[in-house]
């Protein structure tokens, strides 16, 4: 198993140079008595998360990691390796799994207590941003819904104009003669039988089915807040 520095930084002349780096990460596996294979460099590309495909360096270390084939892994700080915390946090879980252990020298994350620490609490700041991204989007489906803009495929008895939805009075009318073919006793199948045969189509212009009146009369009886009678 191979023992590899990692090196990057986003401009020619940007300080903590390649040389630098060479520098620190040598001096790093004297002191703690590693034995460096190689350097691999990424020079004057960015760490964020898109330009990812593009440091050639960096996708050669992770195809080593995933194989197997890395021992230790030695940065000089976090934001040359990722400045994307999912993307470290995910690297790094990768490197727990297959025996690879992730030094950085600035943040002195290691497999030490409190190495192990730190990686800890970035899990736990990128578990808590995925949670506040997904509230985020919560709330902003909840504004739009409240205030009839589009935010999903658009639902039938909706016409989409622009950003707006626009009721439909032909298809809610269809959506009502539905729930009452429901309330009289017929299944879904039953009522998709009768709109194939009344020559009725999905929002789609396709065939309707069991699925898609169930779904349809769902979204229906939620947004019109009817009381349910889905059973």
């Amino acid at each position: 198993m191979k023992n590899i520095g990692y090196i990057r930084n986003s401009r020619l002349t940007q300080e903590n140079s390649v040389e630098t780096q060479k520098t620190l990460i040598t001096d790093f596996c004297k002191i703690h008595e590693i034995k460096l294979d190689e350097f691999i460099v990424d020079e004057g590309i960015s760490g964020s998360g898109e330009k990812t495909d593009k440091r050639d360096g960096y996708n050669s270390v992770m195809k080593m990691i995933e194989d197997g084939e890395v021992e230790n892994l030695i940065i000089v700080s976090i934001s040359r390796w990722s400045r994307n915390l999912g993307l470290l946090y995910n690297s790094v879980k990768l490197m727990d799994k297959m025996g690879t252990s992730f030094h950085s020298i600035k943040e002195r994350i290691d497999n030490s207590v409190y190495g192990r620490f730190t990686l800890s609490l970035l899990g736990s700041l990128y578990e808590m941003e995925l949670e506040l991204c997904r509230e985020r989007v919560k709330d902003t489906l909840r504004v739009k819904r409240e205030n009839n803009k589009v935010y999903s495929p658009t639902p039938y008895g909706f016409d989409r104009v622009g950003d707006d939805l626009v009721e439909n009075k032909k298809e809610k009318r269809l959506l009502r003669k539905m729930l009452r073919l429901k309330e009289n006793g017929n299944s879904y199948g039953d009522v998709s039988k009768y709109l194939i045969k009344n020559r009725h189509k999905t929002k789609s212009n396709g065939k309707w089915t069991r699925e898609n009146v169930y779904s349809v009369m769902k979204t229906f009886i939620k947004n019109e807040k009817i009381t349910p009678i889905l059973v």
